[in-house]
């Protein structure tokens, strides 16, 4: 018999950029000290880091189901913006945020984490409980634990020459992270669909913008 316990990620809930957004973006941020990339992708998360309790297609199964519920939506990457850093006092957080937080699509986010969230509650241990307590506020880092004067210096440069991006989300991912040694743990990105558009694939706007 086979006792040797199973390897679990860790696992988190994602909307990664469109490639060539990506790859537009990672060349940017190589020119901006203080700000990074990850290598897996450019992202907004709609659930952090979380170990689960159960085996990860039960993870698939709770979340496709939540997004069985929404059609494709648009999101606007607008102005870059730095607040406190919830996991590091004293230091800050740049990010970028979204375009009008009172436009239909942007409800439409809200309530995909909000429905996201709640199927995972049961069969998710978290890793960093204390931002559970924060409300959702959907946005794409490029630092965190900066000081003031690097925190100001990204952002007046990010205000010059703005990211800005708009593209279609037609589905989720659940990014892996499996754990080994060295700094560059393996990473799986699996998507996870939401429902069809609601309009015909002809007639939707163009999906990302050029690279």
């Amino acid at each position: 018999m086979n006792t040797t316990n199973p390897i679990i990620p860790q696992m988190s809930i994602q909307i990664l950029l469109p490639d060539a957004i990506d790859r537009r973006f990672r060349r940017r941020v190589k020119t901006l000290p203080g700000a990074s990339w990850p290598a897996w992708g450019g992202h907004i998360t709609l659930v952090p880091a979380f170990v689960p309790t159960c085996p990860p297609q039960e993870v698939f199964d709770r979340v496709a189901q939540a997004t069985g519920q929404f059609v494709a939506f648009r999101i606007r990457l607008a102005e870059a913006v730095a607040e406190g850093d919830i996991t590091r006092p004293h230091f800050h957080t740049v990010f970028i945020q979204l375009d009008d937080p009172d436009s239909e699509d942007h409800q439409t986010l809200a309530r995909l984490q909000k429905a996201i969230f709640a199927a995972l509650a049961p069969v998710r241990d978290a890793a960093k409980p204390e931002l559970d307590a924060v409300p959702f506020k959907p946005h794409l880092t490029l630092a965190l634990g900066v000081g003031d004067s690097e925190a100001a210096r990204l952002v007046n440069a990010l205000r010059s020459e703005p990211m800005q991006a708009e593209f279609l989300v037609d589905a989720v991912w659940l990014v892996l992270r499996w754990p080994g040694e060295g700094r560059d743990p393996r990473v799986d990105r699996v998507p996870v669909p939401l429902a069809k558009p609601a309009l015909p694939p002809s007639e939707l706007p163009p999906g990302t913008l050029s690279d």
